[in-house]
């Protein structure tokens, strides 16, 4: 069977892929310009945690989450939403510890949802499941139904939205905070709705995508398209462009040739930096 032969069965997985690739795509020029990419990854672990967690309840309650009509204390995507506006908040708040740096707040974030991931996968009460959900957060899924391509799209349409409002705040707030502060901007709760429209993203990303991509999605479009341009406008169009090429031929390329989806769709995320780093090197040259 061909890839358009089967496009019927492949078309909300491959429209969800394309969603999150734009939106993401666009959030990662905020995540690459206050250099907090490993926010982002922690946020996607978070996200992940909050999917297999539902899993280990559903186990409990005698609930399948990936059936149809999940009550919305089984819903993935709920427990995935709480767990990552949690950490938004919990990371975009500054911190008030001196002997405790931001980098290290990250790291816990990540490193103990990452520990926790596979403490709940490892656990007998969803053995039988567990290699699905592995698959599902690191992306090589293409389980994907109607009702979670609804979610995103309803999901990226509100976070577009606040962005259309205040984007030029989040724009000043990125690239100089202290300026921004001084002139009497509201850094804090800026700080605080980025996160957050990130974290939302990141979490129904995660239910549709995987981590892994998620992760590629925010992180490597935008830092290619800034080494490509300089012109805000020119770089997020590159950026969402690359995120949108990645998505529709890494899963085309991963049912042609049987390859998982996730790391395909990173892998062509990767190779975009390849032109940019020769102009790079040209102007250090």
């Amino acid at each position: 069977m061909s890839f358009f032969d089967a496009f019927s069965l492949l078309r909300e997985p491959l429209l969800a892929s394309a969603l999150a690739a734009v939106l993401l795509g666009y959030l990662g020029i905020f995540v690459v310009l206050r250099r907090i990419a490993f926010v982002s990854a922690a946020l996607s672990q978070v996200s992940g945690l909050g999917v297999a967690l539902a899993f280990y309840v559903g186990s409990f309650l005698g609930i399948d989450p990936h059936g149809e009509s999940v009550p919305l204390y089984a819903s993935p995507v709920v427990y995935a939403l709480v767990l990552a506006c949690l950490g938004s908040v919990l990371l975009g708040s500054p911190s008030r510890a001196r002997r405790v740096n931001p980098e290290s707040v990250v790291a816990l974030f990540y490193l103990a949802a990452s520990a926790s991931v596979v403490l709940v996968l490892a656990s007998p009460r969803i053995v039988q499941e567990a290699h699905e959900v592995g698959e599902l957060l690191f992306g090589n899924a293409v389980a994907v139904r109607e009702e979670h391509l609804v979610e995103l799209a309803i999901t990226g349409a509100a976070v577009l939205a606040l962005h259309a409002v205040l984007f030029k705040d989040f724009l000043f707030v990125s690239f100089d905070h202290e300026s921004a502060r001084s002139m009497g901007y509201p850094v804090a709760r800026l700080d605080v709705l980025l996160h957050l429209s990130l974290g939302v993203a990141v979490a129904v990303s995660t239910r549709a995508i995987g981590t892994l991509p998620v992760f590629a999605f925010l992180v490597l479009p935008a830092g290619a398209a800034l080494l490509w341009a300089q012109r805000m406008r020119v770089v997020i169009a590159l950026a969402v462009t690359i995120s949108l090429l990645a998505a529709v031929f890494g899963f085309y390329l991963s049912f042609v040739y049987s390859l998982p989806t996730g790391p395909t769709m990173a892998a062509l995320c990767a190779l975009a930096w390849l032109p940019g780093l020769r102009l790079l090197r040209g102007h250090h040259s």
